[in-house]
């Protein structure tokens, strides 16, 4: 009697466990819907990036949902039940696949994301270069008259700068390094910028890649578990085959009593 309701205890227990992993499936297909829908693949490396990030954030989810599922194996199952299982089985191969290729596509899109983010800095630096450019050659063929308004535009810029405007060729002097200093101070600033989204990606990519491997690795290893679930249901008892056997030996040999009789 109490064997019997430790059983039905057990059932219970295995069918919350069931249940609530059925509720993490479903709330990992809404994360998937949201994340894919709609999908935009080989043309927004922004997009891919971030995709990954979503996927590999919440895929304890649905591995925990898949194990919930799992639990207890194929006890008070259904035939439906079953069948559920043996899909969700090649379900995980199949996530296991997909978690390897978002990695990759992951690792492309963080490439092209770089390689974006340098043409527009690129862009931007050449465009104000140029402008200084034009800067330096105005400021060679300058009059006196367009030096002081060239020396009062930095001056309003830079209020701490002290410019001598009572000698015209100090004073360009002083506006021809300022200039320099100001390419300068452009160009650090832009190879910094560079440097930081770099820096930025790299850490936050880190951390998709290596979510995404090991969701790849566990789904992988839930597949290989669940084999019993692809191979009919059941698994085989160990001793089965002995049982059997010593069954084969204590059964009576007619044959030896036959003989017996015949004599």
């Amino acid at each position: 009697m109490a064997n019997s309701n430790s059983n039905s205890s057990e059932i219970i227990t295995a069918n919350l466990l069931r249940l609530a992993g059925y509720g993490l499936l479903v709330l990992s297909l809404a994360n998937f819907g949201e994340a894919l829908i709609p999908p935009r693949f080989g043309q927004d490396p922004t997009w891919e990036f971030t995709t990954l990030g979503k996927l590999s954030g919440t895929s304890p989810v649905s591995i925990i949902g898949l194990v919930l599922v799992f639990y207890g194996e194929s006890t008070a199952r259904s035939a439906i039940g079953k069948n559920i299982l043996k899909f969700l089985s090649w379900l995980s191969l199949l996530l296991s696949i997909f978690y390897a290729i978002m990695f990759l596509i992951g690792v492309s899109a963080a490439i092209r994301i770089n390689n974006d983010n340098n043409t527009q800095a690129s862009f931007v630096l050449s465009q104000q270069i140029a402008q200084i450019a034009t800067a330096k050659e105005n400021l060679k063929n300058s009059n006196d008259a367009n030096l002081l308004r060239a020396a009062e535009a930095i001056e309003k810029r830079v209020p701490n700068l002290k410019l001598n405007k009572s000698n015209s060729t100090e004073l360009k002097s002083q506006l021809e390094a300022e200039i320099v200093k100001n390419e300068n101070d452009i160009r650090a600033k832009v190879e910094e910028g560079k440097s930081k989204s770099f820096r930025q990606l790299i850490k936050q990519g880190a951390k998709w890649y290596f979510e995404a491997i090991v969701s790849s690795v566990i789904l992988f290893g839930i597949w290989v578990q669940t084999k019993w679930t692809r191979g009919g249901g059941k698994r085989k008892k160990k001793g089965g085959k002995t049982a059997s056997l010593s069954d084969i030996a204590s059964a009576p040999t007619f044959e030896s009593e036959s003989s017996g009789s015949n004599e």
